[in-house]
């Protein structure tokens, strides 16, 4: 009795901190497309400090006098200091930093529960190292001038860090979860949200390439004249906007019919969740096509985009648990 006291409670506390550090995951890939969005991704030209320094300037005058030259002669381009620029892409750094910290705390409150169940220590473990591997990635993000493919892989790393968070969370609640009865559920729910699942990943990916070429469009044109970006986007941008709508449609499909056969509170939840978070990003989708590029829409599409393939994921592992009971 008290062992299985001292494994609920245990599972409780990792369930808590996991949880805040999937919100603080969240958080970091918002204020990362933030940055891109306001074009802050050189605000500090080198890494890890910051102008050589570990707590930013403020002003112009706190650099020397030819520290452009310094810049330029290292193989940085564009290091003219913008205070804005500069603290957004340090709040980003130290934002990162903490989520590093919340992973770590995450792998050793994760520990109690290793001779229980493995896997909520293995899916910890890997989260931790990617989480390594991503500020080495973040550095040589820093040191490419923003290479778009190399800021890509940074942004789907991250999805998949978050994603084992999520396994592991899920994991660590199997007791609970694979109590939920889905003996009603069609066959084909479970195959098909795997596919809503690869279909939304590629168009995440095709997303971030509508991304590349919007920076390189508001790199040529100095970032004025937003008014102009769209017309030039490439054909690859049409086909993220229409194949919106039959995505949309497609995933209330299947929510219908989960929602239909089950009726778990958590799985209903879920559903509605995805489903405000399909409308919604499909609504800055829209305000950014009509409203010509808005600064808040496009981390909030991104970031909107990023918490549906979440979602879609718990619904996939927590029907996974139910079917195995």
């Amino acid at each position: 009795m008290v062992c299985q006291l001292m494994r609920d409670r245990a599972v409780r506390n990792y369930c808590l901190l996991a949880v805040g550090t999937i919100a603080t995951i969240y958080a970091l890939i918002l204020v990362g497309g933030i940055v891109r969005a306001t074009g802050s991704g050189m605000g500090c030209p080198d890494w890890p400090t910051c102008f050589g320094r570990w707590v930013p300037p403020t002003s112009e005058s706190q650099l020397p006098a030819n520290y452009q030259q310094i810049y330029a002669d290292r193989g940085y381009a564009d290091t003219t200091f913008n205070v804005r620029k500069t603290w957004t892409e340090y709040l980003n750094r130290l934002l990162g930093v903490f989520t590093g910290f919340t992973i770590l705390l995450t792998l050793l409150f994760a520990w109690p529960l290793k001779n229980t169940d493995k896997r909520v220590w293995n899916l910890s473990l890997a989260a931790f190292i990617l989480v390594v591997v991503q500020g080495w990635l973040g550095s040589r993000v820093v040191a490419s001038n923003l290479h778009p493919g190399l800021i890509t892989l940074h942004m789907l790393l991250a999805q998949v860090i978050v994603a084992l968070v999520i396994a592991a969370i899920i994991r660590s609640q199997s007791a609970r979860l694979s109590s939920i009865n889905v003996q009603q559920m069609p066959k084909t729910v479970y195959p098909l949200l795997v596919v809503a699942m690869i279909i939304g990943l590629m168009q995440l990916v095709l997303g971030t390439q509508v991304r590349e070429a919007i920076d390189l469009i508001a790199k040529q044109s100095d970032y004025i004249n937003r008014h102009l970006w769209i017309d030039n986007l490439p054909a690859i941008f049409s086909v993220h906007k229409y194949i919106a709508a039959p995505i949309l449609i497609f995933n209330a499909w299947l929510v219908f019919q989960m929602m239909s056969h089950t009726t778990s509170k958590t799985l209903r939840r879920l559903c509605i969740f995805l489903i405000v978070l399909l409308v919604s990003t499909i609504v800055m989708g829209m305000s950014m096509d009509r409203l010509n590029l808005p600064i808040f829409a496009q981390p909030m599409h991104l970031w909107l985009a990023s918490l549906i393939l979440g979602v879609q994921l718990a619904l996939l592992l927590i029907m996974q648990l139910a079917t195995h009971r």
